[in-house]
Formats: C-alpha cells, sequence, structure tokens
C-alpha cells in the first residue's frame, strides 16, 4: 500500500536497455543523478502540510529518514523538512484506542482514512523511534507508546503473533462519526472486526520495529513482544534454508518480502540481544534471497522467478530495503557476500530510469550514502551483565541513527572506543566519557 500511495506504477525498463546498461551501470550513483534525486526529494515536498506534495498525505518513511540523517550534518532544511512532516502527521494517532490511522486525504493531515494496517503501525513506530532518539521531542515519544499500546490490546494474538489489521467501520456506521467518539460510546457499538490473519511479512515489519523502539525509546514491553512474535513465526514459517512462507497455509517460500521482512526483523533483534542465533538467521535468509531472487542482471526479482513471466517483477522499494540491510549485514558479519548483494541490488536502482521513476525516492539517496561511508561503530569490552557494560550498551543503543555498528568483545576489563571511516578514538572507562564521545558523532 506504502508503494500505492507513492506511485501507482513503476515504470518498466526493457530486457534490451537493460542488457545495454548492465556493462556500463556501477553500483554507485553517477553525480547527475543524485543531483537529479536531491532536487525530486526538495521539489515533491509540501511545504505547507509537510509530506509529500500529494492531496493523500501519508509518511513515506525513507523521505523523512532521510531527512533526519542530513538534518544531523545541520542541514536547516532538512530538519524542518523532518519535523513538519512528523508533527503533521501526529494527527493521525488515535487519541482514543492508540495507533495511526493509514493515511489522510484532501491534501491534509486530519481527515484520515480510518483503518488501521500494521504495516503503518510498523513505520511509524520505527520512525518516530529514530526521530525521538535524535530530537528527543516528547511528543514523538508518545507517539511510539500509543502505537505500542494499540499493537499490543488490538493486533496481538493469543500466541504473541501479530494481526494484519483493522476495519474502519462498524455496525455500518460512518467511520468519522464513529471515531470521534469517546471510549465508553465506541465500547457501546463495538469494535471494528481485526483481519486475524497472520502474515509474515507484516510480521517482520512490527517486530523490526519493536525492537527499534526499545533500542531507542528503551521500552522493555516491546522487546519481549518483538521477541515472543519472532519465535512463533521462526518455529512456524521458517523452513531450513532460511526461508520464509507467507504463513502457515503455504508450502514454499515464494515471495521475496517475507524472506527480508524477517531477515531484517532477525538483524534488529541481534542488534538489541548480541545473540547470535538471530545474526545466523539473518546470513541463512540473505543468502536464501541471493540464491533465489536475484536478478540475473540486476537487482532482486520480487517473487521467484517463473519460465512464464516475460519480464521478472523486481519492485524498488524493497530492492532499497534489501541493499541497505545486506550493507549493514557485511558490517556484522565482515563478509563480502553481503557487499556483493548490496552492489547487485544497487545496479538496478543507480539506472537513472529506474532512480527517477517516481515522484521522489530518497531511499535511495539513503543507500547511496550508506555505501559511500562506513557505519559509526560502537566498541564495548567487557562481560554481558557487568552493570558498566550495560551502561554502555544502553548509551550506544540510544545514540541517534541506524547505520550504527555495537560490538561486544569479550574482555576481562571494561572500556568502550568508537570508531569513524578508520578512526578510533581512544578507550574510555566511564559512561559519562563514552556519552562525550558519541556527543562528537
Amino acid at each position: 500500500m506504502h508503494a500505492l500511495l507513492k506511485s501507482s506504477s513503476e515504470a518498466p525498463i526493457t530486457i534490451e536497455r537493460q542488457l545495454n546498461y548492465i556493462e556500463q551501470v556501477n553500483p554507485v550513483l553517477s553525480n547527475e543523478c543524485r543531483r537529479r534525486l536531491r532536487y525530486m526529494h526538495m521539489r515533491s515536498f509540501d511545504w505547507e502540510q509537510g509530506g509529500l506534495l500529494s492531496t493523500v498525505k501519508f509518511i513515506d518513511r525513507d523521505s523523512v529518514e532521510y531527512s533526519l540523517v542530513v538534518a544531523a550534518d545541520h542541514e536547516k532544511s532538512e530538519a524542518r523538512m523532518a519535523r513538519l512532516t512528523l508533527d503533521k502527521a501526529m494527527s493521525l494517532v488515535d487519541p482514543i484506542w492508540g495507533g495511526v490511522y493509514q493515511y489522510s486525504t484532501q491534501g491534509k493531515w486530519d481527515v484520515p482514512h480510518y483503518r488501521k494496517t500494521i504495516a503503518a503501525q510498523s513505520g511509524h513506530l520505527r520512525l518516530y523511534s529514530l526521530a525521538y532518539a535524535q530530537l528527543k521531542f516528547e511528543p514523538y515519544l508518545n507517539v511510539t507508546n500509543s502505537i505500542l499500546s494499540y499493537v499490543n490490546n488490538f493486533m496481538t494474538s493469543e500466541v504473541g503473533a501479530f494481526y494484519s489489521g483493522q476495519a474502519d467501520t462498524v455496525a455500518g456506521m460512518t467511520p468519522s462519526l464513529f471515531f470521534a467518539m469517546n471510549k465508553s460510546k465506541r465500547l457501546s457499538i463495538g469494535i471494528p472486526d481485526i483481519d486475524k490473519r497472520i502474515l509474515t511479512r507484516e510480521n517482520g515489519w512490527i517486530i523490526e520495529a519493536l525492537a527499534t523502539h526499545y533500542e531507542y525509546c528503551g521500552s522493555q514491553q516491546s522487546l519481549n513482544m518483538a521477541l515472543k512474535a519472532a519465535n512463533w513465526i521462526n518455529e512456524h514459517c521458517r523452513i531450513d534454508s532460511g526461508a520464509y512462507l507467507t504463513n502457515i497455509m503455504t508450502s514454499k517460500p515464494l515471495h521475496l518480502p517475507d524472506t527480508l521482512a524477517m531477515a531484517r526483523a532477525m538483524l534488529q533483534l541481534y542488534r538489541v540481544t548480541f545473540e547470535k542465533k538471530y545474526l545466523d538467521h539473518a546470513c541463512d535468509s540473505a543468502r536464501f534471497i541471493h540464491q533465489n531472487f536475484k536478478n540475473e542482471l540486476c537487482g532482486y526479482n520480487t517473487r521467484i522467478f517463473s519460465k512464464y513471466d516475460a519480464t521478472p517483477p523486481r519492485q524498488i522499494d524493497e530492492n532499497i530495503s534489501l541493499s541497505r540491510f545486506a550493507n549493514l549485514l557485511s558490517y556484522y558479519t565482515d563478509k563480502s557476500e553481503f557487499k556483493k548483494m548490496t552492489k547487485h541490488g544497487l545496479r538496478y536502482l543507480c539506472i537513472p530510469e529506474v532512480a527517477t521513476a517516481r515522484m521522489e525516492e530518497a531511499g535511495i539517496l539513503l543507500i547511496d550514502r550508506e555505501m559511500l561511508s562506513t557505519p559509526l561503530t560502537i566498541h564495548i569490552y567487557g562481560k554481558k551483565g557487568d552493570l558498566v557494560v550495560n551502561d554502555f550498551i544502553n548509551i550506544a543503543h540510544r545514540h541517534q541513527g541506524w547505520y550504527k555498528l555495537i560490538v561486544l568483545h569479550s574482555s576481562e576489563t571494561v572500556s568502550a572506543t568508537v570508531e569513524l571511516d578508520g578512526f578510533r578514538s581512544l578507550a574510555v572507562t566511564t559512561a559519562e566519557k563514552l556519552q562525550q564521545l558519541l556527543h562528537k558523532h
């Protein structure tokens, strides 16, 4: 749905054109294409209402995350873009039951489509968690807690995995009238139907978002919910190859977003727990994706290629998400195979007709920045459970930015260092000094 809101279609590129491109496309944006994408990013922004310049108002997650990343470099225009969108989008929060509505209409943020999807909860929870870590604006933390409450109370199944969404109507009543009521009046009429399908892709999205909420906002409840859902999905929808089924009713892992969503969720769980099994799961899933969804020319197909497909289908958002994930995974594992995956995805995204196919594509600017730099790495030495080590971990987790590594080294002595662009700081031994080091970055 997010892709449909952003663009009703993605311009296909013919195999013949691809064959001409593939020999010359390097997995790096050309300066011309980078400038064009930056122009599109600014040009597509609604400077009065925030968000994209569209009659349908929704958070374009890559666009806002890019603005946050660039704003951290003291770029005032991008800071204004991020704050305006995040502030206005708070109108999508349900003040009674919590959670966020899917989108708004009429070019405003307060004319919502009242349906709630787990995709919307996931995207907002992850983004507002990142925004709170960077901006320390209390209302953003309140948004994350509202979403957590809603997911816990309405979208969590008895087994701990998550449902897919909730309808916007009940008893034939007009949604705008129903959702304007207080809690008691709503309950006297009924609760809109919940779509109780447990789908792997949606669970991967919300598991990653919950673990992100724990990392940047410190919610233990979010981590507990994420772990419980992950255990159920891994037990019932994961197969030995590392692939994931769409749900318990399917027999083959045919679709990229199922395995990709859970691979990202596993990497995020490893970031916050340091449990190696989650990193192993992420690696296994990445390898399955490369072996089964790799497009012969460039990028990754959205489903396992059939001989009856005239053109292997690729989706821009999925290739952005996969490329960013594979790049970060290459640093967590120090394995070049995942860097090669990133480059293969980028060879598709860097084709000018692909990069500029929609009204803006800030996600490509994000992976472009990440490919041209190394992530901030926080090395922590000591034993997990040590009080000072735990303080170091909490400080590292709360530090702003998704593109970072936290590496825990077993050691008899406790210390921490910060590394960026090949330069490593001197070791520090107190939480206060680690805070000071990170403040410089």
